[in-house]
Order: structure tokens, then C-alpha cells, then sequence
């Protein structure tokens, strides 16, 4: 009896031992600098426009700054709430991000009846990183080629003309539908997962017309016409062409953000982490100019500030919304 109580005590000092071990190894890996791996960008939109574009170049100039590769990993569909969604249930362990933007923190919240998830109580805002405009562009066989014309072919041939979206709720939607309430006329949506696929169909000539903010190569190689960009000031790649404002529908303006955020709960080290290295990205001029060249303009904006825009962009949507008719389920 006296050596079973030996053997049983003696296994139990090393089972402590083994269990204090793993705690303190599990202690050192907690311990190590963030981030001690691999970074997920979740971008909610098919691959091919402009954000996804756009995201690809923040996720190779980040994981340079942060010493870790971070990949981008598209979830589209749903108007943007399928891949915002998945990053809210996320780990806040900085591991999974969102790159958010107008539609994710504006256009989505404003429209829809109920979210899996909030977008102000849900997230960590990191910083805002671009603005920028889109572009309208038509097919070739479209008998238009300045805003007035559009508009008085649209009104003559009512239900004739259509126009691709990235999907229901999503920018393009918006700034298509804000143009045929102010021009009073009806063009037809027609909404696809992500710009990529609706700019192609345009190039196709499956569908009419497009806003999008990375056609500058379609219209160079003459595959669409550049009717109106929706900035209210000209987009200085495509100089010569006007702003939907200064070709007649006055007080016409649609401009939009890209940023970085974290699921809510992220600590606040990592959070200043990220902040940062994309204070950094914001001020790299290589970087400035590639993103230039896909249509962005390079605006850093603290986490502070980007909060106060997703409350005032969803404001601003709701009434656009309202004075559109745009409701989504």
C-alpha cells in the first residue's frame, strides 16, 4: 500500500510538471510579436474589379511592411454582407481582416431590413485608406455619348436601356439609380456578384451601361465609351471627360472609400499595429502611384475619422435610398 502511494504521488507531481510546461510554452507563443503568422484580407466581392484589384495591391505592401504574407480571400455575393459577415464572426485576433469599404459600412446598412451582423458594434475600424469616383460607361452600339444624349435616348426608349451592378445595395446600384431619379428616366438594373463580372457583360454587349472605377483600359482600348465620371470633380486619368454634375444633373455626387477593419474586440496592440503599417502603405509613393493608376486616390484617415464616416455615410445613404425606391430584403 505504502509504494502504490509513492508511484501515484510521484505521478502526480509529473503530471503537474508536464501541465505547467504546456502552459508556459502556450504562455511563449502568446508572447510572440504580432503577427507571428499569415494575415486573411477578406474582400467581399467576386475577383476582377476594381476592389478586389485595389485590396491585392493593400494585401502585397502590407504583408511587406508587417513581415508576414497577407493573402486576400474574395467572398462575394449578397451585396457584400456574405464576406462583411464572415470577417464579424471572425477571431479578433488580427488574423482575419475585412477591407471594407462604402458599400460594406453604407449602402448595405442603410438598405437592408435586418444584417447578420452590425456594422459599428461589429467591427474595429483600422484606418480608410482611398477615395474614388466611378465611371459611366456604355456599350459601343449604345446611341449616346455624352450625358444628354443618354438621358434623351433613355426617355424616348423607355425600359430599352440597362445597366449592370455588382449587386443589389452595392455602389454601382446606388449611383445608377441616383441617376435615373435625378435625370427621370428608367434604365434598367441588372445585378451581378462583384463589378468584374457586370463590366465584362458591358464589354460583351449583354448589357447596356456600367459605373465602374476601373474601366480606363476598356475605354482606352475603345471596348466601352466614357459617358460621366460620379466624382464631383473630373478624375484627372480621363481629363476630357465631365462629371455627371457639370453635364446637367446638377448636385450629382457620388464618391466612395476603401479602408481596413477588424472584427470588434481586436486589442488594441494589434489595432495600433495595423494602424501603423498602413500609415505607412498610405505614405509609400510607389504604392500611391500604382493605386493611381487603377482609379484610387490614396486618402489616409484614422481609425476616429472612419468611424464618424460610417455613421454619417449611412445617414446619407438611408435618404438617397428613400428618394431612389431602393429596397432590398
Amino acid at each position: 500500500m505504502k509504494q502504490g502511494f509513492v508511484v501515484s504521488e510521484r505521478g502526480r507531481r509529473l503530471a503537474a510538471l508536464f501541465v505547467a510546461s504546456l502552459a508556459l510554452a502556450a504562455g511563449r507563443a502568446d508572447a510572440q510579436p504580432y503577427p507571428a503568422k499569415s494575415i486573411k484580407l477578406i474582400v467581399p466581392y467576386a475577383p476582377g474589379g476594381v476592389t478586389d484589384v485595389s485590396a491585392r495591391l493593400v494585401a502585397q505592401k502590407l504583408g511587406e511592411l508587417l513581415g508576414q504574407t497577407v493573402y486576400v480571400e474574395n467572398k462575394g455575393g449578397g451585396g457584400t454582407r456574405i464576406g462583411a459577415s464572415e470577417a464579424a464572426r471572425a477571431a479578433p485576433d488580427g488574423y482575419t481582416l475585412l477591407y471594407a469599404n462604402s458599400i460594406t459600412h453604407g449602402t448595405l446598412p442603410a438598405t437592408a431590413a435586418s444584417l447578420p451582423f452590425d456594422p459599428v458594434k461589429d467591427f474595429t475600424p483600422i484606418a480608410k485608406l482611398f477615395w474614388y469616383a466611378s465611371t459611366i460607361v456604355c456599350h459601343p452600339s449604345v446611341p449616346a455619348n455624352t450625358v444628354a444624349e443618354l438621358v434623351s435616348y433613355a426617355k424616348a426608349h423607355p425600359g430599352k436601356l440597362s445597366y449592370a451592378s455588382a449587386g443589389p445595395g452595392t455602389g454601382n446600384h446606388f449611383s445608377s439609380e441616383l441617376f435615373n431619379v435625378m435625370a427621370g428616366v428608367k434604365i434598367v438594373h441588372v445585378p451581378y456578384r462583384g463589378s468584374g463580372p457586370a463590366l465584362q457583360d458591358v464589354i460583351a454587349g449583354q448589357v447596356s451601361c456600367t459605373h465602374d472605377g476601373a474601366a480606363k483600359p476598356y475605354v482606352d482600348a475603345g471596348k466601352v465609351k466614357a459617358i460621366a465620371t460620379t466624382g464631383i470633380a473630373r478624375d484627372p486619368r480621363l481629363p476630357d471627360v465631365p462629371t455627371v454634375d457639370e453635364a446637367g444633373l446638377k448636385g450629382y455626387d457620388m464618391t466612395w472609400w476603401q479602408g481596413v477593419m477588424a472584427p470588434a474586440g481586436t486589442p488594441p496592440a494589434v489595432v495600433e499595429r495595423l494602424a501603423r503599417a498602413t500609415q505607412a502603405l498610405a505614405r509609400d509613393e510607389a504604392f500611391r502611384a500604382k493605386a493611381y493608376d487603377i482609379g484610387l486616390n490614396v486618402q489616409y484617415e484614422p481609425a476616429d475619422v472612419l468611424a464618424r464616416q460610417v455613421v454619417q455615410d449611412i445617414a446619407k445613404f438611408r435618404r438617397i435610398a428613400a428618394e431612389a425606391n431602393i429596397v432590398l430584403d
